[in-house]
């Protein structure tokens, strides 16, 4: 914990020669982060108003806190104030602008200082979390199996494990290059066959509908998806939801002002004004054979959560050389589409 590493660490002096020691607790500060002015520069941050003290780390490197990095970008501490990981403590309470704004406010003053004088940093990104909130549990659209979790701790998520995936079965899937990655996703992960997992597909079954429209009247006390057709496949993984032989995505026919026929939503047809979608009314025989699915059904909420970890690092004026440790970690989440 940086706590342990920073209560030994923020020893400094005063002009009578007595020696102060701070306690930084940072598991409790939020890490903060800001553009530098220099090309991919960045500077993290936690500041403790309590005490009037924070500590900060300035790199230059390839960073995004939304791509997944391939390699840690290792930072040198002793390279400079390009990479450096300062302690500092102020006159006067400090906010993000001492840090983000191009000049600090004149009335604050650093009253004691500890500098990094060698040490590692490295900077990885990761996603913790992915979901296509549709409203269906992911263990529950993936056959009862959790999909991220890793049964064999090979390092690979149970839904694209080509050796073991959770089932208590051989998985089924093509692994030609025998990495243990799956070439292509089982049925079971992927309804649809269109490369997405169900649990990051918003349309589970392709058919222009959305798996949260096709669930049916959910309660507390009913819990049973929607099956239209009663084929024991809930509408939410069928392409054919009214059993009429047509596929849910060719029953799509609105006319659009173009003459075309079409608009990525079946939900608007109801060809013999029954009060019944054609998609969901196994009288309706019309058909639309150019249809398509829809990009749009393929967004999903993800979480990317940066890691510092800072080695080996020693700090002016002491000797100590302190171990391996995590500096911080901070999540962002964003909205994006997989197949865009």
């Amino acid at each position: 914990m940086f706590f342990l590493i920073f209560s030994l660490v923020s020893i400094v002096s005063c002009d009578d020669g007595d020696i102060i020691v701070t306690s930084f607790e940072f598991d409790d500060v939020a890490l903060q982060v800001c553009s530098g002015a220099e090309e991919n520069e960045f500077v993290f941050f936690k500041i403790n108003p309590t005490n009037n003290e924070a500590i900060s780390f300035n790199f230059i490197g390839p960073y995004q806190e939304n791509v997944v990095s391939e390699m840690p970008i290792n930072i040198d501490l002793a390279t400079g104030e390009s990479n450096g990981l300062i302690y500092r403590k102020f006159n006067v309470t400090v906010t993000s602008d001492y840090y983000c704004a191009n000049i600090p406010s004149s009335s604050i003053r650093v009253t004691d200082e500890l500098i990094a004088t060698s040490g590692n940093a490295a900077i990885t990104t990761e996603i913790v979390a992915e979901d296509d909130q549709d409203g269906v549990d992911p263990i529950e659209e993936s056959g009862g199996i959790d999909p991220t979790a890793d049964i064999d701790d090979d390092g690979i998520p149970n839904y694209q494990d080509s050796t073991a995936n959770g089932s208590g079965t051989t998985p089924e899937c093509p692994d030609v290059n025998g990495d243990g990655i799956c070439d292509t996703l089982e049925k079971i992960f992927d309804a649809d066959g269109d490369g997405l997992p169900n649990f990051k597909d918003q349309d589970d079954d392709n058919d222009n509908v959305l798996t949260s429209a096709e669930l049916g009247n959910l309660t507390a006390n009913n819990n049973v998806f929607q099956d239209t057709d009663g084929d024991m496949i809930p509408d939410y993984l069928d392409d054919d939801d009214d059993g009429d032989m047509i596929p849910t995505i060719n029953e799509d026919l609105t006319v659009n002002a173009d003459g075309s026929i079409g608009n990525n939503n079946p939900r608007d047809d109801d060809s013999d004004e029954d009060g019944i979608d054609n998609y969901l009314d196994a009288d309706s025989t019309e058909r639309n054979d150019t249809a398509t699915p829809s990009l749009a059904n393929s967004t999903v909420r993800t979480t990317f959560r940066t890691i510092i970890r800072i080695t080996n690092m020693m700090f002016d004026g002491n000797e100590q050389n302190f171990e391996n440790d995590i500096f911080g970690t901070r999540d962002v989440e964003v909205t994006r589409n997989l197949l865009e």
